[in-house]
């Protein structure tokens, strides 16, 4: 079985495009690629071969991160080896996001384009990392979140959190934030919540969501980044195979 580190370590090894050619009108876009190919930064933005904003890919560690341009939340990504060859790289939900040829070829899966999109690297970015925070900037946020809830739901919603390393702060803000997006897009989706009457953020040791009777829970790990947080999308997946009536 190929290791999660073996599929990282032969991607980063693959991945060089060359930054502003199109790939259309190319007489043989296969030998020029390798003919042209230049390194990649660890985290470079990319631009869509449609015209449509790109997202910025920050490689400098295991897991690697992807921010849509048109988007505030940051996706991380886990590889796994694609049909036919390459490497696929899939969201948290488990959706392919990218996929890396064996040539560094980059496609992208954005929701409007859900065959794919050619994505080629434009210029270098600035690392995509999570900004720290304290007790008080946590506090205010849970508060604001009942208060957001409490808007939508017309009813008042409990929110807490638990206790959590200092430099772990950070991650809870933004899992409250994650929080809130995944029940909005699960309200959209028809997920029944009539029953949810509290919300935490706890520290745990890995990224996960459970319910319990009127409760949800937001596990996160606070020393892992943006991958110690779900998705707001595995979020509101998770609420709309739960639901949780009155």
């Amino acid at each position: 079985m190929i290791s999660r580190r073996h599929i990282l370590l032969a991607t980063l090894a693959s991945l060089a495009l060359r930054p502003s050619v199109s790939w259309a009108g190319v007489d043989n876009p296969l030998r020029n690629r390798r003919a042209q190919r230049v390194e990649v930064p660890d985290v470079a933005q990319f631009h869509r071969h449609d015209g449509e904003r790109g997202f910025i890919l920050d490689r400098t560690n295991d897991t690697w991160l992807l921010k849509p341009l048109d988007e505030d939340e940051v996706l991380v990504l886990s590889p796994q080896r694609a049909p036919g060859g390459g490497t696929s790289f899939r969201s948290d939900w488990g959706d392919e996001i990218i996929r890396v040829s064996s040539i560094g070829a980059v496609t992208y899966y954005p929701d409007d384009q859900p065959n794919g999109v050619i994505a080629e690297v434009w210029e270098p970015a600035r690392e995509l990392r999570i900004a720290r925070a304290t007790v008080d900037e946590l506090r205010n946020r849970s508060t604001r979140a009942a208060q957001y809830l409490a808007e939508i739901f017309e009813r008042p919603i409990q929110v807490e959190y638990g206790a959590a390393p200092h430099e772990g702060l950070g991650v809870m803000v933004e899992a409250f934030d994650r929080a809130i997006d995944g029940i909005l897009q699960a309200r959209e989706s028809g997920a029944v919540l009539d029953g949810l009457g509290r919300l935490k953020v706890a520290a745990s040791h890995a990224a996960d969501i459970e319910i319990n009777g009127d409760l949800c829970v937001i596990k996160v790990d606070p020393l892992a980044g943006f991958a110690g947080r779900p998705s707001s999308t595995r979020i509101a997946r998770f609420l709309v195979a739960a639901s949780m009536p009155a």
